[in-house]
C-alpha cells in the first residue's frame, strides 16, 4: 500500500469516528441529537428490525456503529497486512468493494438532509445528519483507498 492510500484509510475512516461515538451514546441512554420523546429501540421496532438489534440496542449496543467499526477493522486489514491466502484475501475485497456502495449513499444522506423535510416532524435534530453522512462517505471511502489495486514496481525486478 502506498502511504497516501494509508493516508487516505486513515482520514477518511476518521470521519466515521463521530457518528460512532454519537449512535453508542444513544445506545447508552444520550439524548443529545434527538428530538424530544424519540426512542431509537422504538423506531426499530417499529420499522420491522429483528428481535437482536432491538435487544442490542435496549442494552447499549448500537448496531451500526458496531458496523460501522467492523468497516473500519476491514479497511485497516486491507491496509496494513492484507491476508497472503487467495481465498481469504478475495472475500475481504469483495466485501470492501460492496462497502464502497456507503459512498453515494452518504452523499444521498447528505442531499437529502439539505433539501430537509416538508413536515417539520423530523427525530434528528440539523447537525446529526451530516455526522452521519460524512460517516458513510468516510468508510466507503476508506474501504475504496484499501482495497483499491496495488502498483507492481517492475524497476525492482528489472534491477536485479
Amino acid at each position: 500500500m502506498t502511504r497516501n492510500q494509508l493516508r487516505a484509510v486513515t482520514l477518511a475512516g476518521s470521519l466515521a469516528l463521530p457518528y460512532i461515538a454519537l449512535k453508542s451514546y444513544w445506545a447508552a441512554g444520550g439524548r443529545a441529537g434527538l428530538a424530544d420523546g424519540f426512542d431509537m429501540a422504538d423506531e426499530f421496532r417499529r420499522n420491522g428490525a429483528p428481535t437482536a438489534l432491538i435487544w442490542l440496542e435496549h442494552h447499549g449496543v448500537d448496531f451500526t456503529a458496531v458496523l460501522a467499526l467492523i468497516g473500519l477493522a476491514l479497511a485497516a486489514v486491507l491496509a496494513h497486512r492484507p491476508p497472503q491466502r487467495r481465498p481469504l484475501r478475495r472475500l475481504l475485497l469483495v466485501a470492501a468493494w460492496a462497502g464502497t456502495l456507503l459512498i453515494p449513499y452518504g452523499l444521498l444522506t447528505a442531499l437529502l438532509g439539505a433539501l430537509g423535510s416538508d413536515d417539520g416532524n423530523h427525530p434528528l435534530t440539523g447537525w446529526v445528519v451530516p455526522a452521519g453522512a460524512a460517516a458513510f462517505v468516510g468508510i466507503g471511502t476508506a474501504l475504496a483507498a484499501a482495497a483499491w489495486p496495488r502498483r507492481h514496481r517492475p524497476t525492482a525486478a528489472i534491477a536485479r
